[in-house]
């Protein structure tokens, strides 16, 4: 009689986990979807071979971007460091400083990834200017508008221009990576300039031919967040896979982890 008691107990007891975990399954299952729903790939541009012929945005990425805004020194004064006195510079000389988020922001499900993705996606549609005002989120180029994303959601105040978010991630990021399947959501993604649509375009280049032009936000599922061209209507979502975007991927990695 005991042994059927302790049977019986033990049955119940896995018909309530596997009812639990069945229920787990089905909300995470639903909240997935909703993600999916959420992040839909804006259109099928960034593939497409008639506007890769003229979209010279793409061609350049953010190249020279920071020569723009070189005059004003900002970042420099900002720090209260004079740009070449860090013993850790950026590409662009100016000094590379570790931020973390603002305390006082409360992480979106307990994830500050959240925080930054919610703010990307409430950007899509907004126009792409290169050498965008990066204190103006009226406009965006590439690294403008991951820099914006971080200061609005996070108070992180990122370097400006892709080049030097790359020396940023290299720097400070505990994971970094060279294949897509490695990538996290949230996590930053740096890419060379557009030289074709196919992998062939991309294996024999040196990594002196390879230099970071534009970069984004990943996902998940093999999307992207980014702005890469007039011609691509601005801030966007477009799957990785299997496309340009996949074969010129130079690094990645992740800056909230």
């Amino acid at each position: 009689m005991r042994m059927n008691k302790l049977v019986l107990g033990l049955l119940c007891s896995c018909m309530l986990v596997t009812g639990c975990s069945a229920g787990k399954s089905r909300m995470q299952s639903v909240e997935d979807e909703g993600l999916l729903q959420d992040e839909r790939i804006t259109d099928g541009r960034m593939s497409d071979r008639t506007v890769l012929q003229r979209d010279e945005d793409q061609r350049v990425g953010d190249l020279g971007v920071e020569q723009l805004h070189r005059e004003s020194r900002m970042r420099g004064r900002e720090t209260g460091v004079r740009p070449y006195a860090a013993p850790l510079l950026d590409p662009n000389g100016f000094p590379l400083i570790r931020r973390y988020p603002d305390k006082s922001v409360l992480p979106i499900g307990g994830r500050y990834v959240e925080n930054v993705i919610k703010a990307a996606k409430s950007y899509i549609g907004t126009p792409y200017v290169y050498g965008a005002n990066r204190m103006d989120p009226r406009t965006f180029d590439c690294s403008s508008f991951t820099r914006w994303v971080f200061l609005y959601a996070l108070g992180m105040d990122l370097p400006w221009d892709s080049r030097s978010q790359a020396a940023y991630v290299k720097a400070f990021a505990k994971r970094k990576y060279t294949a897509l399947s490695q990538a996290r959501r949230g996590d930053l993604l740096f890419f060379t300039k557009f030289h074709g649509t196919r992998p062939s375009d991309y294996v024999k280049l040196t990594p002196a031919q390879k230099p970071v032009t534009h970069l984004g936000i990943y996902l998940g599922n093999g999307k992207i967040i980014h702005t890469a061209s007039k011609e691509t209507g601005g801030v966007r979502i477009d799957t990785i896979r299997g496309k340009h975007l996949e074969y010129r991927l130079v690094f990645g990695g992740g800056i909230l982890d």
